[in-house]
């Protein structure tokens, strides 16, 4: 009898100390924070202070003087909220009228040290984020154009992006015509009657009179009248509907300049009478800009329109595009006193 007695007594022992372990086992998971995976992560605040045009100015200074090997780190939204408010403390003017919007988005890389980024590093990637908004600014061509907002982000492979919301003014704009007289040439030179196919008589017409109206022009001057002109060629340029843009929206695809549609291969793509004296004025614009956009071309010009209707199917694309290509041939003015051999 006492023998089962001690028996019980030490199995009753060995179960307490059992659950003892338990027990504390237990507690003890409870003090270890999660890791990896199941870890919250730590929210970046932006600092509240009182002047914020101080704290962005140190802040650069800070970023534009930091040493090689510096050490210290930003997480990724801290470096991203940096990027986005130095930059609108150097570019933005959100205090100014406006009618319309644009949104443009920069792509950049910087380079990550253990998942944070160097100060160092951070200003790396704004000295290319300054230079490529300077370049972005001054190639919109938009009136009263200010940046309203710059917005970064930064993704854990160290791909920035830098979304821009730029304000301005929407103006009735033409790009060769006269503004006020731009319906009257189009109603003159274009009838609502006429079957416009884009690569039959709509683009025929379209170089017939840019040549009509430009080549008209060089007569216009009693200075040209005194002495003859003649040209001698020098280049031929061709614009395309994927690189001329129109900021003020246009009604092609992705507001090119020139024309292009989608469509399907049984019906035939018709340019209305507002399609075609769009054109004819954006036609006519494009090489002038071309010649002023490099010096090196000197006294040239435009001589000869000739726009082309083409059909494709582009890659990634379930329906033709239909469109034009524009070849302009300049040419040197050349003035002489010697008559023509045919006069």
């Amino acid at each position: 009898m006492k023998k089962r007695n001690l028996t019980l007594a030490i199995l009753v022992m060995v179960v307490a100390t059992l659950v003892s372990v338990a027990i504390v086992s237990c507690k003890k998971e409870d003090t270890v924070a999660p890791t990896g995976q199941h870890a919250a992560k730590a929210a970046f605040t932006p600092p509240q202070v009182d002047d914020m045009n101080a704290y962005l100015k140190a802040f650069k200074q800070k970023m534009q003087s930091a040493a090689k090997g510096d050490d210290e780190a930003l997480s990724l939204d801290e470096a991203a909220w940096h990027l986005s408010s130095v930059a609108n403390y150097d570019f933005g003017n959100a205090n100014v009228e406006f009618t319309d919007l644009r949104y443009d988005t920069l792509y950049f890389h910087v380079n990550l040290t253990e998942g944070k980024v160097l100060m160092q590093d951070l200003n790396t990637v704004y000295s290319d984020i300054t230079s490529d908004l300077n370049r972005l600014y001054q190639n919109l061509d938009l009136q009263n154009k200010h940046f309203r907002f710059i917005k970064a982000s930064i993704t854990e492979d160290g791909m920035v992006s830098i979304l821009v919301i730029t304000s301005y003014t929407f103006l009735d704009h033409t790009w060769y015509l006269d503004i006020f007289l731009a319906d009257t040439v189009c109603d003159y030179y274009f009838s609502d009657d006429s079957v416009y196919v884009w690569n039959g008589l709509g683009a025929d017409e379209l170089g017939r009179v840019a040549n009509l109206m430009q080549g008209r022009n060089y007569v216009m001057s009693m200075d040209d009248l005194s002495s003859r002109v003649y040209f001698v060629y020098t280049m031929t340029q061709m614009f395309d509907f994927g690189h001329n843009i129109d900021p003020y929206g246009s009604p092609f695809l992705g507001d090119s300049r020139i024309y292009a549609v989608y469509g399907d291969t049984y019906a035939t793509p018709i340019l209305s009478k507002d399609n075609m004296c769009y054109c004819l004025d954006s036609y006519l614009g494009l090489p002038f800009e071309y010649l002023n956009n490099d010096l090196n071309y000197g006294n040239q010009c435009p001589v000869f329109w000739e726009v082309k209707g083409y059909s494709n199917l582009f890659p990634h694309q379930h329906f033709h595009t239909y469109y034009h290509e524009v070849y302009v041939d300049f040419a040197q003015r050349i003035e002489s006193n010697d008559n023509p051999i045919q006069n």
